[in-house]
């Protein structure tokens, strides 16, 4: 079917859904009308019927109009903050042939979205604004900017049917994603799918229809280099997140975000390892939606365009920011979360960091020796007499993931000793002001010596480590290196659990419950939810929004707090023995055995472990727990690949378990 013809069809189909229901309660009112005049207890059945359907269907009306409504991201600048980059933002608009957004709201992700508010799904449109990623300023120049500004305007914008059949189209997207498990969902759920099918066509033909915008605008090489630099500021974004903007939570400062990102973006290993990457990235997308081309399709598309500009404006993108040294840090303080601390140089901000874990990580030692049962002190001097004593494995093992394979162990046991090892050298050596952290952007904070030498902990220890006759020497050099041997940390406490996701509601021994899974076990909170109220959820915003505001509470609760919560079962990694997951279809069941004895750190109730005709595992030390899906549960956030994580080589899997890996 032709793109006009079809976005026709969607719209009707779209009205039709809108219309249809009410058409139906307003035909069985006139029916009653009709009968009440001829029989009264026929109108009053009549009657009866339309009140539950006209109920009903106001119900679930009610909650599909009313979901879908996310708050904004980011924070708004006006046109009298930041006039250049609202008068480029209106130029791309004008060039797109389309209104400018109401709001510029800056992110901090690498991300562009045009966002409307919308009525009716989508059928009304009651305004809009644009998320502009701060990360994005600080990789792209002027004229990038533009072009990827106009690829976004430009696929949203422009009027027309399909415009509007896509418009249609985002908003039945987000309000099927906003809402929970029940009846209204699964009703909603059929319509979206259908709906998505049928405006495929017109979603990926609008976005060519923005390629083709941003190459009226910037060019078909601006625009393309565009493109690739948007996936290569996607995954170093990701990098400099995990590797140099943890170090502020870590630390409790707050680091200056953008001018860290183009240092990093402008080192020369980085800058080359992105745009390696990119390649392969781009390379090896594969389009998992029929509407959403892949970038190596659009450039293809774009390769046999000619459009050139006269010019092109090559300044950072950071230039259109009015005064980036002032502007840039007040937008940032906006856009944390909570305040960090004080705002510190990343230099002094590394140094911290890496005398924060190598502290951490010398805690630790302490912790696996004191937890081994290895007659040692947890000195640097007597970790080295263990090893010399060939009691590596022993001392290091309470450290040690519990879900390894057995093949991994050994090369588990050397790594793990090296990392502890070294970095209780690098500790004490920090400790005593004969070393510190050194900022490098193009990797991981080097450790420099008081003489200007570079120190690498791993080089310095992990031969004694593979060969403890080696040890002897690795001892006079530390003592050469200045090293205190009677350094040590305090043992570290029993590290909190991270939360990987929450799966609501599951069944176990036959009870409703919250499954919680984190790093280093699982969580099961009752669930008091009454199946009327989840019932309810899928029709009623204020219900709905209840479960929600529900599941972000538990998700934002310490795991050791919510613990101590009446009923709960928490089910240790270090307890379990196996662990199976059958799949079927949307359901699944887990099978844990377990290790319940004196040593057992789990919490589990003896009511919990009765099944009725389950059988039991064929090690009578053992106890069998059995935690299933139920057709209503949900997931939020990544509870399935946390526990493939969690549970490693004790979990024995189909091979049809996509979710889980």
């Amino acid at each position: 079917m032709r793109g006009p013809w079809r976005a026709a069809l969607a719209v009707a189909l779209h009205i039709g859904f809108l219309v249809v229901p009410a058409a139906l309660v307003l035909g069985m009112v006139g029916i009653t009308a009709y009968t009440i005049r001829y029989d009264l207890g026929d109108g009053l059945q009549a009657g009866f019927a339309a009140l539950l359907v006209g109920a009903s269907i106001a119900m679930v009306l009610r909650g599909v109009l009313r979901a879908g409504h996310r708050h904004p991201l980011g924070v708004v600048v006006d046109g009298e903050a930041q006039p250049q980059l609202w008068r480029r933002l209106r130029k791309v608009a004008e060039s797109a042939e389309a209104n400018s957004p109401d709001e510029l709201r800056v992110t901090c992700e690498p991300t562009l979205r045009m966002r409307e508010r919308t009525r009716l799904l989508g059928l009304l449109r009651s305004g809009s604004h644009l998320e502009l990623g701060l990360p994005l300023l600080a990789g792209l120049t002027v004229s990038e900017l533009s072009a990827v500004l106009a690829d976004e305007i430009g696929s949203r914008e422009g009027g027309g049917p399909d415009a509007l059949a896509v418009r249609i189209r985002d908003a039945v997207i987000e309000t099927e994603r906003d809402m929970v498990g029940g009846p209204t969902k699964w009703l909603f759920s059929g319509y979206a799918e259908f709906y998505k099918r049928i405006t495929a066509p017109l979603a990926r033909g609008r976005v060519m229809r923005g390629d083709a915008v941003a190459v009226h605008l910037a060019g078909k090489r601006t625009t393309m280099a565009a493109l690739r630099k948007r996936v290569g500021l996607e995954l170093g974004w990701e990098d400099y997140s995990a590797e140099y903007l943890s170090m502020a939570t870590r630390v409790g400062r707050t680091p200056e975000i953008l001018p860290g990102f183009r240092a990093f973006l402008e080192h020369p290993e980085r800058k080359h390892g992105l745009a390696e990457r990119a390649k392969e990235s781009i390379a090896a997308e594969q389009s998992a939606d029929a509407a959403r081309p892949t970038v190596a399709q659009r450039l293809d598309v774009l390769k046999r365009a000619s459009h050139e500009p006269d010019e092109t404006d090559d300044r950072p993108a950071l230039a259109l920011i009015r005064e980036p040294r002032r502007d840039i840090p007040a937008i940032e303080d906006r856009l944390l979360v909570e305040d960090l601390g004080e705002r510190t140089p990343w230099p002094e901000l590394a140094r911290l960091a890496g005398s924060h874990d190598v502290a951490v990580k010398a805690g630790e030692l302490s912790s696996a020796v004191e937890q081994s049962g290895v007659s040692t002190e947890p000195t640097l001097v007597g970790v080295l007499t263990a090893i010399h004593r060939g009691e590596t494995a022993d001392l290091i093992n309470p450290a040690l993931n519990p879900g390894l394979a057995p093949e991994l162990v050994d090369d588990a046991v050397v790594d793990t000793m090296t990392e502890l090892l070294g970095a209780a050298v690098v500790d004490a050596l920090v400790r005593s002001e004969r070393a510190q952290h050194e900022l490098d952007w193009g990797g991981p904070a080097t450790v420099q010596l008081t003489d200007g030498r570079a120190l690498d902990p791993d080089k310095l220890v992990r031969p004694a480590v593979l060969d403890p006759r080696l040890v002897p020497g690795l001892h006079r050099h530390l003592v050469h290196l200045g090293v205190p041997l009677d350094h040590a940390q305090p043992a570290s406490e029993e590290p909190e659990p991270k939360l990987s996701g929450i799966v609501s509601p599951v069944r176990h021994a036959e009870e409703s419950y919250d499954l919680l899974v984190t790093d280093r076990g699982l969580l099961l909170l009752p669930d008091r939810t009454r199946w009327m109220y989840r019932l309810l959820a899928g029709a009623l915003t204020p219900v709905r929004r209840s479960e929600h505001e529900r599941l972000d509470r538990l998700a934002a609760t310490p795991v050791h707090r919510l613990r101590e919560l009446e009923g709960a079962q928490w089910l240790d990694s270090r307890d379990v023995a196996t662990a199976e997951l059958h799949e079927d279809g949307a359901d699944w069941e887990l099978t844990l055995d377990l290790y319940l004895d004196e040593y057992a750190v789990s919490e589990v109730s003896s009511s919990a472990t009765e099944f009725g005709e389950s059988e039991s595992p064929e090690d009578e030390g053992l106890t069998r727990i059995r935690i299933r899906s139920i057709p209503d549960s949900g997931s939020r956030g990544a509870p399935y690949s946390g526990l493939g994580e969690l549970m490693g080589a004790r979990m024995a899997t189909a091979e049809n378990n996509h979710q889980f890996e």
